[in-house]
């Protein structure tokens, strides 16, 4: 975090120092950039603490949320909702990793948290009575989708090729049984 730290301490001293900085030329803004560069890092402390708050550190400060994408305050109090909203509380354990050989799909999958994606895609009348998937299931089917075969249809993916009882990692990533020949359709 503190090379994001020095990039704000650079971004400030620009903005201080060089107010028409949209003015100047190519050439001189690479130059300036330099001598401010070489300024920050020789005065900064990398055994400080960094006191700026996240939203300075990653330059999203001023910036405009757009409608339908939820703030991260607000989704880190949607998240704390629904971990104390459970009335059990289940176990982080999702699925085995056995079958998960991948890497990248075992960093995924410990990544998604369950609960909160069926919160954020199931529709106001959706209840889990009603189907045998649930949104969660679909999200990391179009997730697998991407990441291994972008090449393929839709259509092409959801078959006994990609996610028969054969591809067992497959399954276990999208959250399907192993011992059960359910399937994702394509509609």
């Amino acid at each position: 975090m503190h090379h994001k730290n020095i990039k704000l301490l650079i971004r400030k001293q620009l903005k201080k120092q060089y107010p028409n900085w949209r003015l100047l030329s190519k050439k001189e803004k690479k130059e300036i950039a330099r001598k401010v560069l070489a300024e920050v890092t020789a005065e900064y402390d990398f055994n400080s603490d960094i006191t700026a708050p996240p939203s300075e550190l990653l330059g999203i400060e001023q910036q405009v949320t757009t409608t339908g994408i939820i703030p991260l305050d607000e989704m880190a109090r949607f998240i704390e909702m629904i971990n104390n909203s459970s009335i059990i509380q289940f176990s982080n354990y999702k699925r085995s990793p056995l079958y998960i050989k991948d890497e990248e799909l075992r960093y995924i999958d410990e990544l998604i948290d369950d609960m909160v994606i069926n919160r954020l895609l199931a529709y106001d009348g959706y209840s889990p009575a009603m189907r045998d998937l649930f949104p969660v299931n679909l999200f990391r089917a179009e997730l697998l989708k991407a990441i291994k075969y972008p090449e393929i249809s839709y259509r092409k993916f959801c078959t006994e090729e990609y996610l028969g009882m054969d591809r067992k990692q497959n399954r276990a990533f999208c959250g399907l049984a192993l011992n059960r020949k359910d399937m994702i359709d394509h509609t």
